[in-house]
């Protein structure tokens, strides 16, 4: 195995080697060495991995990827991995949430050594999903990568965290029995367990084998739905996200639920007829847009509310992947709606990390998650020992971001959305739904506002010193959706080079700050104020209310899975 090779296998197993090494001096060193011990492992298994697979970008650029068999066998017989301009996304895109969550976790909680090594195999993980080549070794990275998921969210002391973690588990792992039982269908036709042979397999197929190949498929795809959320697939994610202790709900919504979305490329590059099914895939995103951002408006729980702006926010991200796909990636259209898709992903993952970050933290010291009835928050914060309301300016910059206001990363990444589907009944949906994120920000926001009357907050015995490591994770996440709005050109060319180097010379950002688009901004921020105030009016609370009561219980999560399989196989007959 030459240095290439070694660089491009470092993001697995240097993790794994780090986790391992911080697993092992907890077992038998003091507090003083564990805690040297999970910074090191920091270093070796995210930081170095980032520094080494970037300089494989030129050779990425050039050739398009690289591709290597481990332990030297036949790509026949052995398991291809082929890293290129996504397996590299997916990999930056881990560490870009990873890394300020673990530096809120260090006093926030859980800062422990195997909270450390979860998220080292979690990321050792990801970076094998985004470059494996087998449909078998896909499903074990999914699985790997799902358990430190349930495990993380256990790990909450919030009460029902463990329920949360066993609903997540028992729906995900048994939709994943039929990934198996589709791995297996293309297994018994085609002979292949890799994309390469399977894509050439099935190219040979007549009759009832088309069929069987189809239904195979479907198989796989709804699986992998369930773990991106897309409606009706994402009932689990309520609990899962609002349970979860700060930090890992900010990976969950920030990195897992788009790792799975984009490894399921390449298994519809497999057959020529999937990408007709990537259409309804669309439209389930766009209606996923605009319902759960309906259902967001209706929560009273802080976290509850996020967690639903995570579904309608991947809404947008599905919409865009699947006209990609429907299109065709080779495209120039196709390759534009890939780049947009994944820019808001990314994007998404930053302001949506800062969000649960920020109101975790606010409402953890005002001891309270209703946004009915919190304000104050900042005094909460001051009797925590925060001197600088950086919690809430901070805060007020993933509002901004997620409500698409420039100069913020999110009014890029939605401009570029919108833009790409405009004449389409997604554009429509979308924009309706931009509204509703409009408004469910204004009414999070409140709780912030001055109380009118005197707020009961925990006693504080004696003046805290606020947490840096707190500060420094809010930074560098508001700093970054900052960064990435005013280098929206350059990074969106970064995307797209990856994606397709011959598209990126097409690119033009000109439509950003046209007069059409910036009326656009200015009456969907409108339309949105509209909407918050009849939200909060009598009839407007009667109606939130009732959807508020409208929670799927846990055999909902089963029947939308079977309607999801069955309306697929429906549109596909």
């Amino acid at each position: 195995m030459n240095i290439t090779h070694t660089i491009l296998f470092s993001p697995v197993f240097l993790p794994l080697i780090a986790a391992a090494g911080i697993l092992f001096i907890k077992s038998f060193c003091p507090t003083s060495i564990r805690r040297i011990a999970e910074y090191l492992g920091i270093l070796i298994g995210m930081v170095l991995p980032l520094l080494l697979v970037l300089t494989l970008y030129p050779i990425v650029q050039n050739q398009g990827y690289i591709e290597t068999t481990i332990g030297g066998y036949a790509k026949s017989i052995g398991i291809v991995y082929r890293f290129d301009g996504m397996s590299l996304l997916l990999i930056l895109l881990a560490a870009a949430i990873t890394l300020p969550s673990w530096i809120f976790s260090r006093k926030e909680g859980p800062g422990h050594s195997y909270f450390t090594a979860l998220l080292l195999i979690q990321n050792s993980s990801i970076a094998a999903i985004g470059m494996t080549s087998d449909l078998f070794n896909l499903f074990v990275c999914l699985e790997l990568m799902g358990v430190t998921a349930y495990v993380l969210i256990a790990t909450g002391k919030k009460a029902n965290a463990a329920y949360a973690s066993f609903s997540y588990l028992m729906i995900s792992s048994s939709a994943m029995v039929f990934f198996l039982l589709g791995t297996f269908g293309l297994y018994k036709i085609t002979g292949s367990l890799s994309y390469e042979a399977i894509e050439s397999g099935l190219e040979t197929l007549s009759g009832r084998d088309q069929y069987v190949a189809l239904f195979s498929l479907l198989l796989i795809i709804i699986p992998v739905l369930l773990r991106v959320a897309v409606m009706p697939l994402s009932l689990w994610l309520v609990d899962a996200h609002s349970k979860a202790p700060h930090a890992v709900s900010a990976l969950l919504s920030g990195v897992l639920l788009k790792v799975p979305l984009f490894a399921l490329l390449r298994v519809f590059a497999l057959s020529p007829l999937a990408s007709s099914l990537a259409l309804p895939i669309s439209y389930a995103g766009a209606a996923t847009a605009l319902i759960a951002v309906l259902l967001a408006l209706s929560q009273s729980d802080a976290k509850q509310l996020l967690a639903y702006h995570s579904i309608s926010q991947i809404g947008y991200i599905v919409s865009a992947w699947g006209l990609a796909l429907h299109a065709g990636i080779s495209t120039t259209t196709g390759s534009l709606l890939l780049a947009a898709s994944f820019f808001h992903a990314f994007s998404h993952a930053q302001f949506k990390a800062l969000l649960f970050l920020t109101i975790g933290k606010a409402t953890d010291a005002a001891n309270n998650r209703n946004v009915y009835t919190l304000r104050g928050a900042n005094q909460a914060l001051r009797n925590m020992g925060e001197r600088v309301p950086l919690t809430m300016l901070c805060f007020l910059v993933g509002a901004l971001s997620i409500s698409a206001l420039p100069p913020f990363n999110g009014f890029y990444s939605k401009t570029l959305v919108t833009y790409t589907l405009k004449g389409s009944l997604h554009y429509t949906f979308l924009s309706v739904a931009s509204a509703g994120t409009v408004a469910s920000f204004i009414k999070l926001s409140r709780i912030f506002l001055p109380s009118k009357h005197p707020m009961v907050f925990p006693l504080v015995k004696e003046r805290k010193r606020f947490p840096v490591s707190s500060h420094l994770a809010f930074i560098l996440l508001a700093l970054s959706c900052l960064a990435v709005g005013l280098f929206s050109e350059q990074t969106i060319l970064f995307i797209t080079g990856l994606i397709s180097p011959e598209e990126a010379q097409t690119y033009d950002s000109s439509f950003f700050f046209t007069q059409d688009n910036l009326i656009k901004t200015s009456i969907t921020a409108l339309a949105g104020l509209v909407l918050f105030g009849i939200a909060v009016s009598k009839p407007g609370k009667h109606v939130l209310h009732f959807l508020e009561k409208r929670r799927g219980g846990f055999t909902d999560l089963f029947l939308g899975f079977a309607t999801a399989l069955g309306a697929l196989a429906l549109f596909a007959w």
